[in-house]
């Protein structure tokens, strides 16, 4: 029975290591050929050239590929290494161009933000202008008279612009006669 036991391990063993083994050396064989791009029995890195051999010749010499890339592969290699430049010498110039592009959209945020900074300060200096008009409106010509007589002509033209038509003249009517002169001119 040990004798039995003993073979069969053996033939356990044959059939759970040395099969599968076989299989894959066999499948390793033939994936490295396909890969390599050779016939299935072919001696590897071996490859000899009979058209061009003399008789002399043709007994001794044999062409060892070292590389083992054919001249087929190299000219397609070449033209992939060429393609590949191309590729990186186009890549360099759309780096280039988008950081240009970059900079251009920088430069124009900047002018927007700078344009509606002029448009936000003009606005509050006109609701201003607006306000003090308003409370030149609600006062009688005459106050209003004595307090644009002690501004600037160019702060009463300004001020003026914004009241009526009827406001204005009673106002310019109360005014100093050289001053309102001087009004009346910045006003046209």
């Amino acid at each position: 029975m040990a004798k039995e036991n003993n073979k069969r391990g053996k033939q356990m063993i044959v059939a759970l290591v040395l099969i599968p083994a076989i299989f894959i050396l066999v499948g390793g064989i033939v994936v490295m050929n396909y890969a390599m791009d050779r016939p299935l029995l072919s001696v590897p890195l071996l490859e000899v050239n009979e058209d061009e051999k003399t008789e002399e010749s043709k007994k001794t010499e044999t062409q060892v590929n070292v590389t083992g890339i054919d001249s087929d592969a190299a000219n397609r290699l070449k033209a992939a290494n060429s393609e590949i430049e191309k590729l990186r010498n186009e890549n360099v110039e759309l780096t280039n161009e988008v950081k240009s592009r970059q900079e251009e959209i920088t430069d124009l945020i900047r002018e927007r933000d700078r344009l509606v900074s002029e448009l936000e300060a003009a606005s509050k200096e006109e609701e201003t202008s607006s306000d003090v008009a308003s409370v030149y409106e609600e006062m009688s010509a005459k106050q209003a008279a004595a307090i644009m007589g002690e501004l600037e002509s160019p702060q009463v033209a300004e001020l003026l612009k914004e009241l009526s038509p009827k406001q204005q003249a009673d106002i310019l009517g109360r005014m100093n006669a050289q001053q309102a002169a001087v009004v009346t001119q910045l006003l046209q």
